[in-house]
């Protein structure tokens, strides 16, 4: 009986310091899931985490010149690089940039891969449903570009049934749609051109600074190609991206921007790059 009422007591014992243990256990782990949620749900907002860490991340194509293209050495250049160089310094931070394919560059700022992109990115209702945007800082024409040899193409209207070659995600691919243009998707300018040279589409839309600097690279084209005729009065307006929300990261591009239009230095890049001043509408 005192054996029985012995191993009874070691029992309740054990089983008082096993619950105890695991209570203690519980609240610990209680604790650590409520700070990884603080940790994780926590955090500055955009701006803020962009001078902690001494440096912006910038999203471009690369392949896009004038506006973001590589030098011999790899360097990246354009007016849009040079652009987010300026604005780097007025945010007091670095500027680092990574290439990315057009179709890829605004999935990058979803995502925290980049905190902007900075490549002539148009400013369409669409997109503003997703983005802010800064005020423009340029404006794109459109200049429907055509075959030397093909005069089918003289107007908007002349467009219905014909073939593009461009960005599918582009600023203008819903205009086109809209208009029973059919699109054949791209990434690169040259490759567009080259579409059109090939006869494998009807058209190409490129602003002039783009197809100068076409010209430039391959000056045999010229002969091969011709502008059939300007959009006037639907000139793109381009800005600078940002995740919805974001007011302070917002304010302080449009502070930079603003500054850099009234120093004259906007003028100085359009007028360097794209050889006018494209920072206003005419």
């Amino acid at each position: 009986m005192k054996k029985f009422k012995k191993n009874t007591i070691k029992s309740i014992s054990l089983l008082i310091t096993l619950t105890m243990v695991l209570f203690l256990f519980s609240g610990c782990g209680n604790a650590s899931t409520s700070a990884v949620s603080d940790s994780a749900g926590s955090g500055g907002d955009q701006l803020s985490k962009i001078k902690s860490a001494g440096k912006i991340i910038v999203g471009i194509e690369g392949t896009y010149p004038p506006f973001t293209y590589h030098e011999d050495d790899g360097s990246p250049a354009g007016i849009d690089v040079e652009l987010a160089q300026k604005i780097a310094e007025k945010l007091g931070v670095e500027v680092e940039f990574v290439d990315g394919a057009w179709d890829t560059l605004l999935i990058g700022v979803d995502s925290g891969k980049f905190d902007t992109v900075i490549n002539c990115v148009g400013i369409t209702d669409e997109r503003k449903e997703k983005y802010d945007f800064t005020e423009p800082y340029y404006y794109e024409g459109w200049q429907i570009v055509t075959r030397a040899d093909d005069d089918s193409i003289k107007s908007d209207e002349d467009l219905t049934g014909k073939k593009i070659a461009t960005n599918i995600s582009g600023a203008h691919s819903p205009w086109y749609q809209e208009h029973g243009v059919e699109i054949v998707g791209i990434d690169t300018g040259d490759e567009a051109i080259s579409l059109l040279l090939d006869g494998r589409v009807d058209f190409v839309d490129c602003p002039v600074p783009v197809m100068n600097s076409y010209y430039e690279a391959h000056p045999e084209a010229k002969e091969k190609l011709k502008v059939s005729y300007e959009r006037k009065g639907n000139e793109k307006p381009t800005g600078i991206p940002v995740k919805k929300g974001e007011k302070e990261f917002l304010d302080a591009l449009n502070k930079a921007l603003s500054e850099l239009r009234e120093d004259g230095t906007l003028k100085k890049l359009s007028e360097k790059y794209l050889g006018g001043d494209y920072t206003v509408l005419d």
